[in-house]
């Protein structure tokens, strides 16, 4: 069936979740990876064969009120650089209300949804000016077009207008307060911008709403108190998390409750979280380090014996 809105791209690269892109309004999408050479893309139904190497990263589709099955990118690109995926497949689920398609998108008026379509193509394209003009005509014709502003701070993040990114996200939060989406984009500017208060505080939010299908926000609470020094409550997190995280796809968690028992001189236990790190992410670029952490906490835990 067709989606009802565009979604989101995500890679998940050695536990690290990211918004690549969105796909246009007919489920397709292309971008540049984020730190990767790798151009990546799909098309339609087409499932070829991949050659060459590139980092332990998987491909999902974030949508609210849809399940993401994950495609896997272990292989990798071709001579010119170049990964034509197999299909992302969403399946509809009923979960948290943070999850539900939002109403007010839904009644935007004809000539709105138009100007939104355009801007995700344009979007898509890599045509960020084109697209905010699309977005914030459409903004205008319906100021209660919670996606049209969502999609308009993706596009100002995008041009580097952090600040009217903001103003955009919490235009989407106005027009639909139960709505998740603009919460996940604040999160991530709290977190690009190391704002730990506003990034604890957001992921709260996202979390009330959407408790069990978003584990990575688990480890972002959990880390934005770890920098706040709040380290009883970035335990609760993180263990929080590792109970939502049942694909495990975010080893990260494993490692940074290792951190959080560290400051705690709860040395086995740390060790015992460094271990698994390890097993699910051996080839993540800090398993050195995380190595010779663990032989310092495995030496701790002896002498305190």
């Amino acid at each position: 069936m067709p989606l009802p809105q565009p979604a989101a791209v995500q890679s998940s690269c050695n536990g690290t979740l990211h918004t690549e892109g969105y796909t246009d309004s007919r489920g397709y999408f292309t971008f540049e990876m984020t730190g990767a050479r790798n151009s990546l893309g799909s098309q339609g139904s087409e499932t070829p064969s991949l050659s060459g190497n590139l980092p332990a990263c998987e491909l999902q589709a974030d949508l609210p009120g849809f399940i993401s099955e994950k495609v896997d990118l272990a292989g990798a690109s071709d001579s010119a650089g170049v990964i034509r995926t197999s299909t992302i497949v969403v399946h509809p689920a009923t979960r948290a209300p943070g999850a539900m398609i939002s109403a007010t998108s839904a009644a935007a008026p004809g000539s709105a949804q138009k100007n939104f379509r355009k801007g995700c193509e344009q979007a898509q394209k890599g045509q960020w000016e084109a697209a905010r003009e699309s977005f914030e005509k459409a903004v205008h014709t319906y100021p209660k077009y919670a996606q049209a502003w969502l999609y308009l701070g993706q596009v100002r993040m995008q041009q580097g207008q952090f600040d009217a990114a903001r103003q955009s996200f919490q235009e989407s939060l106005a027009a639909d307060p139960k709505s998740v989406e603009p919460y996940t984009a604040l999160a991530d500017l709290a977190l690009r911008e190391k704002h730990w208060q506003e990034l604890a505080d957001t992921t709260d939010h996202i979390l009330q709403l959407d408790p069990v299908g978003r584990p990575q926000y688990w480890y972002l609470n959990s880390a934005a108190n770890y920098e706040l020094k709040k380290v009883d409550k970035a335990e609760k997190s993180a263990l929080q998390g590792l109970r939502v995280d049942v694909r495990q796809a975010i080893p990260k968690m494993q490692y940074l409750l290792a951190a959080i028992l560290t400051l705690k001189h709860d040395y086995r236990g740390a060790a015992d979280h460094i271990r698994s790190y390890l097993r699910l992410a051996p080839h993540a670029p800090d398993a050195a380090v995380a190595q010779q952490q663990l032989q310092q906490l495995e030496k701790l835990s002896g002498a305190a014996e």
